[in-house]
């Protein structure tokens, strides 16, 4: 008599298990890598939407709008009490943006007139570029040019 096999042995349970394990080994790293990257290339969009948007505004106010960078975030505004590239009270307040968890900028190397971009009324601005850097040392640089064009290069 033969016996009919129900279900599955403790050995067979543990290979698929083995399988399973040796496969999220592999596959975790690439993950996380394009998680980080991923966060660097929106922060980099964004940052290169909102200097757009900066520009725009000077020209409808016609006068300086100035981002001012920090590690973790940056804030744009109307720089006119006094125009020091720092926001005061006053002052009007276009936005406020904080970068993604991973993802700061590099004030060592962004090389703008200290560490704001200015756009003057007439939709030109002070050369320079903003370095952003993500965990894994992956850099994304958005430059401006005096004639206001805004482009964004990288190493991903």
């Amino acid at each position: 008599m033969v016996r009919k096999a129900d279900g599955i042995t403790f050995i067979e349970l543990m290979m698929v298990l083995s399988i399973f394990a040796l496969i999220a080994v592999f596959a975790t790293p690439s993950l996380l890598s394009w998680r980080s990257n991923a966060r660097l290339r929106g922060a980099a969009s964004n940052l290169k939407g909102d200097m757009e948007m900066a520009k725009l505004k000077a020209i409808q106010v016609n006068d300086t709008v100035v981002i001012h960078f920090t590690r973790d975030n940056y804030t744009i505004f109307k720089d006119d009490i006094p125009t020091n590239g720092v926001y005061d009270a006053g002052e009007d307040l276009y936005g406020d943006r904080t970068l993604p968890p991973g993802v700061k900028i590099d004030l060592a190397k962004t090389n703008f007139n200290g560490e704001s971009a200015r756009f003057k009324g007439r939709g030109t601005a002070d050369p320079g570029s903003a370095i952003l850097v993500n965990t894994r040392g992956t850099e994304k640089t958005i430059t401006v040019t005096g004639l206001g064009r805004i482009t964004i290069k990288g190493n991903d």
